[in-house]
């Protein structure tokens, strides 16, 4: 059976509209895949700010140890350039986040309007404090449930996609 040229036009056109279709559901997905893996990263990068903050610290009293240590003191086969380029370069990526997050975080604060500041003190207890606060601890100081401590942080987490990573973390209708 041979097809005419009407049935292969047909058929073309709706193979057409199909892949087009199912390119832009893919594209889509992608899309939205992007938006929740920012929002996964600044949790992560919260999660493991304090880590951060006490590693660049150790990185600091590491290298000045190292400074004051004698060339002669040191084994030199467990040492070599490549991998005190690679510890400085450790510690600047380090740093950097740190005042990355810092940053982003003091934005977050400022822009918080009177009555969301509350959303920021317990982001701040959750994450950023040298002292690392249990939801119920939060729940005590703040006079809340434990309950409202998840929603305050859940909105924080609404909020800072767009501090962090700018207009790619808008998703506009289409």
């Amino acid at each position: 059976m041979q097809l005419s040229e009407k049935q292969l036009k047909i058929i073309t056109e709706t193979a057409s509209r199909e892949a087009v279709k199912a390119h832009q559901a893919y594209l889509e997905e992608q899309e939205k895949v992007k938006h929740d893996r920012r929002l996964r990263n600044i949790k992560l990068l919260l999660k493991n700010y304090r880590a951060l903050v006490l590693h660049c610290q150790k990185r600091e009293d590491d290298l000045l140890k190292f400074e004051e240590t004698s060339i002669l003191d040191l084994d030199l086969d467990e040492i070599n350039l490549e991998s005190i380029e690679s510890i400085k370069q450790s510690k600047k990526k380090s740093i950097a986040m740190v005042h990355f997050i810092k940053g982003k975080i003091e934005a977050y604060r400022h822009n918080c309007s009177q009555n969301e500041l509350k959303y920021f003190r317990v982001l701040e207890k959750k994450y950023i404090t040298p002292k690392k606060y249990t939801v119920q601890e939060i729940a005590k100081i703040e006079n809340i449930d434990r309950a409202t401590v998840h929603r305050y942080l859940n909105k924080a987490m609404t909020d800072l996609p767009v501090i962090f990573f700018g207009i790619d973390a808008i998703k506009f209708e289409k």
